[in-house]
């Protein structure tokens, strides 16, 4: 299974982009710098859930579209199941399950 952080900080990145917000406005107003931003879009550092969420509001997201390739992607192993079922239902509690 390819590493859930990275499809999740691609994904963000595509929504950003199609948002067109930059990668500094965007960190500026969920309080990280730019290049904690990037690293989490590349994959390289886990993101924080609070993050994701800020980022799903700011974005207008519902926080499940974050997770859609990591649901494609999955095989025999259950671990995408297991975040989702985690992260889902504590980011719809705080933001709401419309996103936002």
């Amino acid at each position: 299974m390819e590493n859930v952080h990275l499809l999740v900080g691609q994904r963000i990145q595509v929504k950003r982009k199609q948002k067109g917000v930059t990668a500094t406005a965007l960190a500026k107003q969920i309080n990280i710098s730019q290049q904690q931003l990037s690293r989490y879009e590349r994959g390289t550092n886990r993101i924080n859930l609070t993050h994701l969420v800020r980022i799903a509001k700011i974005l207008n997201t519902p926080i499940g579209w974050f997770f859609l390739d990591c649901e494609e992607n999955k095989k025999e192993d259950n671990t995408v199941d297991k975040l989702v079922d985690q992260y889902i239902p504590i980011a719809e509690t705080i933001i709401g399950k419309n996103g936002c």
